[in-house]
């Protein structure tokens, strides 16, 4: 379960920092769907899609729905403040993240990636060419497949905060913005697809991406207990 939540958390961190061409801001949402034998038993953790807001004041990451959706909170990080925290609005708590908290997930990796010629298909109206990553990491290596279009750009963050590597959900080596992801869940013999199903380019206000005032601000330990 844990180990679940810490790959899932990733996946929302990474995704914060994709790139490609011509720069987005709005919203994204990807739907999942869940492949492998432990499919039924992730679907009861799982959330329904997981939701990507990019602004110029920055980027705000959740998960909709599920055990999963509940657990997580908002992922936002600020480039005008230069910080990055998790609100839960059930606790009325603000989890800031400073760059101790990310070591664990912030693991150097091996990743290797290669474009699958020939193979394309077009997702919410844009074409999307094929890569396969390969990512070796403690002697690990998990393969996942990425289909990209060329046609977007989310804007270009650096938060030293947050993981920049990791090679779950995204590389810079990849020519394109994500629009299906397809991964291994690690030790658990089940795939998860993470495909685009709505994008919207409405400008999001700047609110989205500011502590909440009344909220209680705690250490981002206290998040990870559970």
């Amino acid at each position: 379960m844990r180990k679940t939540f810490i790959f899932l958390f990733a996946m929302m961190t990474s995704l914060s920092f994709l790139q490609a061409q011509n720069t987005f801001f709005g919203t994204i949402s990807y739907a999942y769907e869940i492949k492998g034998e432990n499919a039924e038993m992730m679907k009861m953790m799982m959330p329904e899609k997981m939701v990507v807001v990019y602004g110029e004041e920055g980027v705000l990451t959740y998960m909709d729905g599920g055990m999963m959706g509940d657990m997580m909170g908002k992922v936002v990080v600020n480039t005008k403040t230069g910080e990055s925290f998790v609100i839960k609005d059930a606790e009325k708590a603000v989890y800031v993240i400073e760059k101790e908290d990310m070591e664990g997930v912030e693991e150097e990796a091996d990743v290797k990636v290669e474009e699958v010629e020939g193979e394309s298909m077009e997702v919410l109206g844009y074409k999307c060419n094929k890569y396969q990553i390969e990512t070796t990491q403690n002697g690990e290596t998990v393969t996942q497949y990425i289909w990209a279009t060329k046609k977007l750009k989310a804007p270009n963050l650096d938060i030293p905060n947050m993981p920049m590597n990791n090679g779950l959900g995204y590389t810079d080596k990849i020519d394109g913005f994500p629009l299906i992801i397809e991964v291994a869940i690690p030790n658990m013999n089940t795939s998860l697809v993470m495909k685009a199903a709505e994008l919207d380019k409405t400008k999001p206000d700047a609110k989205n991406f500011k502590r909440p005032e009344d909220y209680e601000t705690k250490d981002f330990s206290e998040f990870m207990k559970f």
